[in-house]
């Protein structure tokens, strides 16, 4: 595969993960986003219940009862939407506890600018906050605040650093950089909300440490054989005695190749691409733009930005390869 000689016809467009969903706006306060992005419901838990139905010898039916599933629960809203089917230990956040996190946030300054709610049932805000200056590029500072009542996703603060001029999307970059604040629904998750809030300093040290992390990445060169092997690791091969090898295979080789437009192609990475800096750029675009859950339901946009805030595309392997190269 020639890393050096791609031809394509592909339009390069690219915009936040989070446009397109919600409302947009600009909000100081966030009880004005929940209730433009009508957010300001409130959840109860129900045990889950199931039919049981006799159809007797003759197969008609003589009588149905319902019983409860033991260790199961039922999240609905006040306008009766169910929302999710959990553990009975699973502990509701209501997303007025949940997004009052972004409230130290906002007193520096920020503003919120999104809000909604996925098809897959992630709630969340995305707050404005600095814009700064990292290797002669602009940035901006995005703090997405989460929340959700099926288990899938969690009560959470992320930072979002995204280059005003491609808006690639940075989620989990760097673990030791702190970019994620993260509350477990529990029973004792709605008192922790109060010593969450505490913990947003980390936002603010997290700045810094993202910043020297970026300059130390655009150190040093990469050969094609770097690249070629970092490839190799996101889009690995199946086992040659896997089943449907060939076909799995085939599907594969088509990723590489994907990935590879987006690296090659894109004009805002031409700076950097012999650089671990300008490869961790097109990863990134190639999970917020192609990478997607086929299998996770719902409209493309929509399992976009709840994949990426799952955590499910982002291969840690390849992150801590470019890092060591």
């Amino acid at each position: 595969m020639a890393i050096n000689a791609i031809e394509t016809s592909r339009i390069y467009a690219r915009d936040a993960p989070w446009i397109g969903i919600g409302v947009q706006g600009v909000w100081d306060h966030w009880q004005d986003a929940l209730r433009a992005a009508k957010l300001d419901f409130e959840v109860s838990p129900y045990p889950a219940k199931v039919e049981i139905v006799d159809y007797g010898k003759s197969g008609q039916f003589n009588s149905s009862y319902y019983d409860v599933v033991p260790g199961v629960q039922v999240n609905v809203d006040n306008n009766n939407r169910i929302l999710g089917c959990v553990s009975s230990q699973y502990g509701i956040i209501q997303n007025k506890n949940a997004f009052s996190l972004l409230q130290p946030l906002l007193d520096d300054g920020a503003v919120i600018t999104n809000a909604g709610m996925t098809e897959q049932g992630l709630c969340f805000m995305i707050a404005q906050w600095e814009t700064t200056d990292i290797l002669g590029e602009e940035w901006k500072y995005n703090i997405m605040c989460t929340n959700s009542f099926n288990s899938q996703f969690p009560c959470a603060l992320i930072m979002v650093p995204t280059r005003i001029i491609c808006q690639n999307m940075y989620r989990k970059v760097l673990k030791q950089n702190d970019a994620m604040l993260h509350i477990r629904h529990m029973s004792l998750a709605p008192q922790r909300i109060e010593e969450a809030k505490l913990a947003t300093s980390k936002c603010f040290t997290y700045m810094d440490s993202f910043n020297n992390t970026i300059k130390q990445l655009s150190e040093g060169n990469m050969s094609t054989g770097d690249i070629q092997y970092l490839i190799e690791i996101m889009f690995p091969f199946p086992p040659k005695h896997a089943e449907r090898y060939e076909s799995s295979k085939a599907r594969v080789l088509i990723q590489r190749e994907e990935f590879i437009d987006s690296y090659m192609l894109a004009p805002n990475i031409s700076r950097w691409r012999d650089k671990p800096v300008g490869f961790l750029h097109a990863y990134y675009d190639y999970l917020s733009h192609r990478g997607q859950n086929k299998n996770m339901p719902g409209d493309w946009g929509h399992r976009r930005l709840s994949q990426l805030v799952s955590g499910d595309a982002v291969n840690t392997n390849v992150i801590k390869e470019i890092k060591n190269l």
